[in-house]
């Protein structure tokens, strides 16, 4: 076993932690903010700790190739898990733990688990499953830090670090390879029943290092500091949160909440220099410093508007990254003051949101990805970004727009290492997304600019046709809906028009309710909203073209249902 794997060789998985251990041994790796107090483990640690449950499960008689569940929220001990059956070749399906009981089940009866490393609340439910539905499922291990009296049958992690009497060793031990499946990865759902992605170790670290020879100058090997928020069953925070951190030596500290008092908390207590997020995250954190200023006293409102008025002024004057300086101060009491940037990916991010933080000093970096690419495509230079482009492909990935309109836009389509092997036990879908020369075709419509920036248009299944034949791209309109003070959120879909064989743009719209109460709006009735929304949505029409333009909407109380990262379901909506 070799344990100081050159960054050059790195081509798995262990490659990754094993050359991290050995350049950066004392380097914190992962913190948990514990109610008990802060929990840390260094590299070395890491790395020990790691082998020894990877041992474990080969000695419970795991045979590579086989899968193994994750089933749990972030922590250290997730990625311990994670990297453990990895190193014993063992195939991960991390599983969504907002998903409800049904569909948990589900997923590990399709994926054929044959042990699961779980937290302690959702013990009961994989305990009663396992002595019917699951007949495979032959081994349960609790990862909680201290997971008290175990019910019998079940492990805790230190119960399998000591597993030594059943290894089954062919010779020595057994060692992944590059084109072996790490994850097996079942997709959100959005548009219906979730897809297995296999991902290979390559096709994972492949991306890894894309990823940092495309930002690499701005980062620094060994010192870097991330925040992790996002689940890491997503692919997303996975992949950019977790295992590109791992590889330059870098500190994680796991978020305690999803709250943006938490999160800024949080960022102020790592001195996080990098946070991956989703857009509604970046969205919840602008309307808390917008709150929070509101709340301040009216001395420190007025400092607060004078610096922006200045930011404002020295734009017009074409400095575009004036804040930087004018709000230094505020950033440092914030908890801002260690950040480099904040990466966006998972949904489109309105340019709105990064025109506040680029105000601030902040700089937001939107991405592009999808889990069939282990998932990260695109992202947007930090010295030249693009508020409404998802950036310039990876270095090593390949990008072209198929079947171009009159006005470019087009079926993207990509190519590189990191591209998915295909869908687990079903060729036949894997031959309509990935063609023979290699080319993933992602289903999002978008263009590319005269500098290779990349932007997208929206999803060819949400693509409204009107009776002219002109294309309308709900992604387009969302955006402008939703930054009305009065609307939560909103979804634009197309309807058959009863007057013509085209489609008419209709929307449903969630009212913010909280922001109707501060405007001295309490309990509407209903015809009282529906015109104040009616005029909220004649505002957009009037920056929109005819054809773009809102025949009609539906107000919906209710959020509507979403993935783990926020993307709504919208073939749960019965329109």
């Amino acid at each position: 076993m070799n344990s100081s794997v050159p960054l050059k060789r790195v081509r798995t998985i262990p490659d990754v932690l094993r050359c991290s251990a050995s350049r950066f041994p004392d380097n914190p790796a992962l913190t948990d903010r514990a109610r008990d107090g802060d929990r840390t483990i260094t590299y070395r640690e890491l790395s020990v700790e790691v082998e020894k449950l990877s041992a474990g499960l080969q000695g419970l008689g795991l045979k590579p190739g086989e899968r193994c569940a994750i089933l749990g929220g972030n922590s250290p001990e997730w990625g311990k898990a994670y990297l453990a059956a990895a190193t014993a070749g063992l195939v991960n399906v991390p599983i969504d733990s907002f998903l409800s009981p049904n569909e948990i089940k589900h997923l590990i009866a399709a994926a054929s688990v044959k042990a699961i490393f779980v937290s302690s609340r959702f013990l009961d439910m994989i305990l009663d499953s396992a002595r019917g539905t699951f007949k495979g499922l032959n081994h349960i291990i609790c990862m909680d830090f201290d997971p008290g009296d175990l019910p019998e049958g079940v492990f805790s992690l230190n119960d399998l670090k000591s597993v030594k009497g059943k290894r089954r060793f062919l010779k020595g031990r057994h060692e992944p390879g590059p084109d072996d499946i790490a994850s097996l990865i079942f997709t959100s759902g959005t548009t219906g029943a979730p897809k297995g992605v296999m991902l290979s170790h390559w096709n994972i670290v492949s991306d890894v290092i894309a990823c940092y020879d495309t930002v690499g100058d701005h980062l620094d090997l060994g010192r870097e500091r991330f925040l992790s928020v996002l689940p890491l069953h997503h692919a997303f925070e996975f992949t950019a949160g977790f295992m590109l951190p791992l590889y330059m030596g870098s500190w994680i500290t796991y978020a305690r909440s999803l709250k943006s008092k938490q999160i800024m908390e949080d960022l102020a207590w790592s001195r996080a220099t990098i946070l991956f997020g989703v857009p509604l995250l970046y969205q919840k954190m602008m309307a808390g410093i917008k709150r929070g200023v509101a709340k301040a006293p009216a001395s420190k409102r007025a400092v607060f508007r004078g610096m922006w008025r200045a930011v404002l002024t020295a734009e017009k004057m074409g400095m575009r990254n004036a804040g930087r300086r004018i709000f230094a101060s505020f950033r440092k009491k914030a908890g801002f003051g260690s950040i480099k940037f904040f990466i966006s990916g998972g949904a489109p991010l309105s340019p709105d949101i990064s025109l506040f933080f680029r105000r601030l000093g902040l700089t937001i970096l939107q991405g592009y990805g999808l889990t069939e690419a282990s998932p990260v495509l695109s992202i947007n230079p930090a010295e030249a970004p693009k508020d409404a482009s998802v950036g310039k492909p990876l270095v090593g990935v390949d990008v072209k727009v198929v079947d171009p309109g009159q006005d470019g836009i087009g079926e993207l389509a990509f190519r590189g290492p990191m591209i998915t092997k295909g869908y687990f036990n079903d060729p036949e879908t894997t031959k309509k997304v990935i063609d023979r020369d290699g080319w993933l075709y992602t289903g999002d419509l978008g263009y590319i600019d005269n500098e290779g920036y990349i932007f997208i248009s929206g999803r060819h299944k949400n693509l409204i046709v009107t009776a002219a034949g002109k294309n309308v791209y709900p992604e387009e309109i969302e955006p402008l809906l939703n930054g009305s003070r009065f609307i939560f959120e909103s979804m634009v879909y197309g309807k058959l028009s009863k007057r013509s064989n085209g489609e008419e743009v209709h929307a449903v719209i969630v009212p913010d309710f909280e922001a109707l109460a501060q405007a001295g709006i309490k309990n509407p009735s209903d015809k009282e909203l529906k015109e104040l929304i009616g005029q909220e949505v004649q505002k957009v029409n009037r920056h929109l073209a005819a054809f773009k333009r809102i025949k009609e909407f539906l107000i919906m109380s209710e959020e509507f249902p979403k993935t783990s990262t926020r993307k709504i379901k919208r073939h749960l909506l019965k329109l």
